[in-house]
């Protein structure tokens, strides 16, 4: 088999093997050949041996004979010295045979190599597998948890305008206020009239984590630019100015004047938002938006872009 040439050695493994496996099948196919060249000449050979031996013998025989021709003497000196010529086969095919034997081990050492590599390539893809799977199910239960949290807040929201519904029809049916809960409402005088100071309503609220009120910026992130969302079935219209009277965790009560700038309506199809106002704070002291702003470290504000 001819070397490869350094271009062949550069090559892809595939294009070098489909080429080594062509020169061993022509090398395979020169060998048959030659072999069966060999047995034909050896074949010859034995024949040519034995016809040797005949005319040797007949030479022998003739020259003892009283009439012999003196040139059959010249003939059988000439046959007694010849001798078949030596084809040496064994020798060239055991070494062949050895480089085979040779080649043969280094294939299968390599094979055992491509083996173990190919176990150990399992092994880690199977633990990357695993580890995928993994990540796959922790993101699944993420995401089923996230599902029901957001399923039963949004089951506690329709609960809780249920209840306000509830309570609105009720109160409006007996012709009283709503009670007091955690949603605003405007003050009513004893006489039925709205309570009012300079011509402003007065609401109540509390506002601590799980309420539904909440402040909200528009553009700017400062919050004496910004205003506080009421929740509230009973709103007061835009352009309302309003006193409100309010009370953070820890039980402090604020006291601030600003006036309605948007309505968010009671809305079937929307059940978690909760109906209310915004109201737009017109003079905020400054440790009341100090303390508000603490609050809003922890409670990110509602973003309203009025």
């Amino acid at each position: 088999m001819t070397s490869s040439s350094p271009s062949a050695r550069a090559s892809s493994p595939g294009s070098r093997e489909a080429e080594l496996a062509r020169a061993e099948s022509e090398l395979a196919a020169q060998e048959a050949r030659v072999a069966e060249q060999v047995r034909a000449t050896l074949a010859n050979a034995d024949t040519l041996a034995t016809r040797l031996e005949g005319a040797r013998a007949a030479l022998a025989r003739a020259h003892r004979e009283p009439d012999a021709n003196p040139d059959l003497g010249e003939q059988a000196a000439r046959l007694q010295a010849a001798a078949l010529p030596a084809l040496d086969v064994e020798t060239h095919r055991a070494r062949a045979l050895e480089a085979r034997e040779k080649a043969l081990e280094a294939r299968r050492r390599a094979d055992l190599e491509v083996q173990a590599a190919l176990r150990t390539h399992q092994e880690q893809v199977a633990q990357l597998g695993r580890a995928v799977a993994e990540a796959e199910a922790a993101l699944k239960r993420q995401g089923e948890a996230s599902a029901a949290r957001a399923r039963a807040k949004e089951d506690a929201a329709r609960a809780r305008q249920a209840e306000l519904a509830r309570a609105a029809a009720a109160a409006k049916a007996q012709g009283q206020a709503l009670p007091a809960s955690p949603v605003a409402r405007p003050s009513v005088a004893p006489d039925g009239s709205e309570a009012r100071r300079n011509g402003r309503v007065r609401m109540h609220t509390s506002i601590d984590m799980r309420s539904d009120s909440n402040f909200f910026t528009g553009f700017s992130m400062d919050i004496s630019e910004g205003g506080v969302f009421i929740a509230t079935v009973d709103a007061p219209p835009r352009g309302t100015q309003v006193e409100l009277d309010f009370t953070l965790p820890g039980g402090r009560p604020m006291k601030v004047v600003g006036v309605v700038r948007w309505v968010r309506e009671a809305n079937p199809k929307t059940p978690e938002l909760m109906p209310g106002v915004g109201v737009q704070f017109t003079g905020l002291p400054h440790e009341v938006a100090s303390a508000i702003g603490s609050f809003v470290t922890t409670r990110d504000p509602l973003f309203y872009p009025d």
